[in-house]
């Protein structure tokens, strides 16, 4: 009968460093390296470790500050320190609490950006979830896509259900989805109040919304599409085609409304 090789543990203190291999867990709590390819169960990194190769884990925590040089493929990543992940992304739950910048493709099935995610490369998730802040510089698309932090996204923003809710400046160059919904975030905190008005006002500047229920406020769009469409207050669009309804608020402006 074949024995079941044991896997062992790598843990690295200080600026020790290792090569790759298969192991149960890995950590590192220094300034470590590891030169190859990693595939374990779950890999920690406490302090400013970097990994040259590929990772394959059940899990990866974060709480220092790190760098992986090779593509990451695991069900969960959790990032409280700040990281940057030079290779493509695959995590079926992500979580962004402290830096993390990305320099290629990420695919999730969950993104929660609570801290700050820069991503150069394209976003696909089932669900993405912003609170803090997330610059995609290329498209970003979901199933459910809600932000009530800061975006800034360099393509297409798509997705069946979009929500942004605004206290700060957000940028999306286009936003396509089924049902799009922009609103101005009520906040009655005394710091967020005070942070909104050395900085700037809560506007989304797009040039294209295209949908089939879509409902905005504080928005600046060349173009509005879609079929039931409300321009609600602080908006400026240039034109607007609708072929079901269109509702504009008085403190909108709507350069040209067509109906086809």
């Amino acid at each position: 009968m074949e024995q079941m090789t044991k896997l062992h543990d790598l843990k690295i203190n200080g600026s020790g460093s290792a090569g790759g291999g298969h192991f149960k867990t890995v950590s590192i709590s220094g300034s470590g390296k590891i030169a190859g390819d990693i595939e374990c169960e779950s890999m920690k990194i406490g302090g400013s470790g970097k990994v040259e190769g590929a990772v394959f884990a059940e899990t990866i925590k974060i709480s220092g500050s790190s760098t992986l040089k090779g593509k990451i493929e695991t069900k969960l990543l959790n990032i409280n320190g700040s990281i940057k992940l030079e290779d493509e992304v695959s995590a079926d739950e992500l979580t962004v609490n402290g830096s993390a910048k990305m320099l290629k493709d990420v695919k999730a099935g969950e993104l929660k950006v609570n801290g700050s995610a820069k991503i150069s490369g394209n976003l696909h998730a089932e669900r993405i979830d912003v609170s803090g802040m997330l610059t995609a510089a290329r498209d970003c698309g979901a199933e459910t896509f809600r932000s009530s932090g800061v975006i800034h996204v360099g393509g297409l923003l798509s997705a069946d259900n979009i929500e942004i809710c605004l206290d700060h400046y957000s940028k999306v160059k286009e936003i396509g989805g089924e049902t799009i919904t922009v609103s101005i975030e009520k906040s009655f905190h005394l710091f967020r109040r005070l942070f909104r008005f050395l900085n700037s006002d809560p506007y989304l500047h797009t040039e294209v919304i295209e949908g089939d229920t879509i409902r905005l406020q504080h928005t600046k769009a060349k173009l509005v599409r879609g079929t039931d469409i409300y321009i609600g207050e602080n908006c400026e669009i240039g034109t607007v085609e609708y072929t079901g309804s269109l509702d504009v608020h008085p403190k909108a402006s709507v350069h040209e409304s067509v109906k086809v």
